[in-house]
């Protein structure tokens, strides 16, 4: 008899010690896959700046396009003003010319008419007066045609300052955008290198996701065949229907980890600024504050530490080969080997970079992932 449970211990041990050294090795890779995903969020949140930004350069270049359009507009007509001040200022000015050799000729006749009349007879007095009088009324209207031609005057060099002011705002929208359009080449070549290093980021992050579902399935397998050992029983590879039917029962039926909205769904998810793919084995949940993660079912703790990129991870197995992970969570209430009770607490929500709580939850199915939509109520 004491022979038998030491061949069975013996037949455990090495299950038990191969499954603490793919740990090992999983810890190892832990703080590489980190770096990146902090490396990923940086770069996501560099993208959205540099895209805030692309598109307020382009609504300062809007703008400055409409402020220039207005000013060609405002150039046209202090252009067509100035001219015409000018055209009515030449008109005035030769008006006033005429006006003034008409009235030194009708001077120049008055004097040698009075000079005659004054040595001769003074009959021809009261034509002179009269003559005179129709000069002066003349010499009224070459002055006030004359104040015209300096209210012509001032009208011209107020038309010139406006036009000057006109070029000078036209001059500073061209530099205004000239500098908007360096600065969007610049984000633009930015932009492309940042969406570079993304897509290499995404695609490693996709690799790294598939070594993770490699090992979580390895460590799955080894838990499985270590049971199957320690109760005698003959190894069966692979999932069978009767297991899988069992599972069904599960379905739609299984409580939520944690009450709160779903922020990343299952399986593959759309990166809007790369038009690339990503790839979700489980869903992401945004909790209200203080509410503790549970177990959805009764089973025993396979793993509780950290995990790769998913920080603090709690892996738990319950009947009919489903198994669940809890994961990126800020602190763990159980350890390994623990049996856990549906509803016991497994931990508390961890945090994302904006500080927000933030759980990851994956249901498995014979080592399959699955969406927790359709298993879930």
């Amino acid at each position: 008899m004491v022979l038998f449970l030491l061949t069975g211990a013996a037949l455990v041990r090495p299950e038990t010690d191969a499954v603490e050294g793919q740990r090992e090795s999983l810890k190892k890779i832990q703080t590489e896959l980190d770096d990146k995903r902090r490396e990923k969020e940086r770069a996501d949140r560099r993208a959205r700046e540099i895209r805030q930004e692309v598109n307020r350069i382009s609504d300062e270049l809007e703008g400055a396009r409409q402020a220039l359009q207005i000013t060609d507009r405002r150039l046209t007509e202090a252009e067509k003003t100035r001219a015409q001040a000018e055209s009515r200022l030449l008109a005035s000015r030769q008006s006033l010319d005429q006006w003034e050799d008409r009235l030194n000729a009708a001077l120049r006749d008055f004097y040698s008419r009075w000079s005659v009349a004054a040595e001769g007879s003074f009959a021809l007095l009261g034509y002179e007066e009269a003559f005179l009088s129709e000069r002066v009324t003349g010499l009224s209207f070459a002055l006030e045609n004359h104040r015209s031609v300096e209210l012509l005057r001032d009208d011209l060099a107020e038309a010139e300052n406006d036009l000057r002011r006109l070029k000078e705002n036209k001059e500073r929208e061209e530099r205004r955008m000239e500098s908007a359009r360096e600065r969007m080449r610049d984000l633009q070549q930015t932009t492309e290198g940042r969406q570079a290093l993304l897509a290499r980021q995404i695609t490693q992050l996709n690799a790294s996701a598939r070594r993770f579902e490699k090992l979580i399935e390895g460590l799955i397998e080894k838990e499985r065949l270590a049971r199957v050992r320690a109760a005698k029983k003959p190894v069966v590879q692979g999932p069978s229907s009767v297991s899988l039917a069992a599972a069904q029962k599960w379905r739609g039926k299984i409580p939520w980890p944690i009450a709160g909205a779903v922020v990343e769904k299952f399986g593959r998810t759309k990166n809007s600024e790369l038009d690339a793919l990503t790839i979700s084995n489980g869903i992401k949940i945004r909790p209200a504050a203080g509410v503790s993660v549970q177990a959805v079912a009764g089973g025993e703790v396979l793993f509780a530490g950290p995990f790769m990129n998913y920080g603090l991870m709690a892996l738990v197995s319950h009947p009919d080969h489903l198994h669940t992970i809890y994961a990126q969570l800020g602190s763990l209430k159980v350890v390994r080997g623990q049996q856990l009770l549906g509803g016991e607490p497994v931990g508390e929500p961890g945090r994302d970079d904006q500080g927000r709580p933030l759980v990851y939850f994956e249901l498995r199915v014979d080592g399959e992932p699955v969406d927790p939509d359709v298993w879930l109520h």
